[in-house]
């Protein structure tokens, strides 16, 4: 599952925010994973174009089986409400139903230190690794609701799709959402409702879902490993020989010479 979700801003980056997943994210998540879901059906198949939108073709003169077997057109309409003002049915539409700030601890995980492991390796090929911080974390959590509304002129369609959607997100798709970063933690669906549409009704019914989400920060942790001790000690390999308690090497490896000396190798003074 993917989305076309990108972030446009400089601000982002500039902040170090790797998340935040807040409006637009879990609107894509959704929309990316019903329309993966009903991709594999065969009567309310989901086909999409070159531009990865709804394959919403000319419907004159195709024939009622159109869909079905192919991806000539689509049977079935998903995407963002207002895209399209629902004029393509059956018509699954989402919109965001707001969202609200819930911290996860009161500091907001302040002060969390993400580590990582960096090898050394000293003039006669010994390696060992040194466990240092990466980044201060920040982190928060988003709750709010994601709204589904579901259009069809029949009575019967609309009854199924509610039922298989519904159902999606309560367990099949929960997986997939849950590794995307977008939790449904409830699933409440709405009344049904009829209007009329030109000479045609027009069903409609909703499904909210109360999402989860959360958004990070990581502040990247500069070098703190300025010089490293190492310390020689003489004795033999042979456990019955004593090592040599008082004869001892000590020495320090300040990482910024190592680093200027190769530097110095690439580029050799004049």
């Amino acid at each position: 599952m993917s989305t076309n979700n990108l972030f446009k801003s400089d601000l982002n980056s500039l902040h170090h925010v790797v998340q935040n997943s807040m409006i637009g994210y879990q609107k894509e998540a959704i929309i990316a994973a019903l329309r993966d879901f009903f991709s594999h059906d065969s009567y309310y198949h989901y086909s999409k174009d070159a531009w990865g939108f709804a394959n919403t073709v000319d419907q004159t003169d195709l024939p009622l089986e159109a869909g079905l077997k192919d991806d000539v057109t689509t049977r079935l309409f998903i995407g963002e409400n207002y895209r399209e003002d629902g004029i393509y049915y059956p018509a699954i539409l989402i919109k965001n139903g707001g969202s609200k700030s819930v911290p996860i601890s009161i500091n907001r995980d302040e002060g969390t230190v993400q580590w990582q492991f960096r090898e050394f390796e000293d003039g006669y090929g010994n390696s060992t690794f040194f466990k240092t911080p990466k980044s201060f974390l920040f982190r928060g959590a988003w709750e709010g609701s994601v709204t589904i509304d579901i259009f069809t002129r029949s009575l019967t369609a609309r009854d199924d799709l509610v039922d298989i959607v519904s159902l999606f997100f309560v367990d099949i798709g929960f997986k997939s959402l849950q590794k995307a970063g977008v939790i449904v933690k409830s699933t409440t669906i709405g009344s049904p409702s009829e209007a009329d549409d030109r000479n045609d009704k027009l069903f409609k019914q909703s499904i909210t879902l109360d999402v989860r989400s959360e958004w990070r920060r990581e502040i990247p942790v500069g070098n703190l490993v300025e010089v490293i001790g190492f310390t020689a000690e003489f004795g033999s390999l042979d456990n019955s020989t004593p090592t040599s308690q008082n004869l001892t090497i000590h020495t320090n490896y300040n990482v910024l010479d190592g680093l200027m000396s190769e530097i110095f190798k690439v580029y050799p003074e004049e």
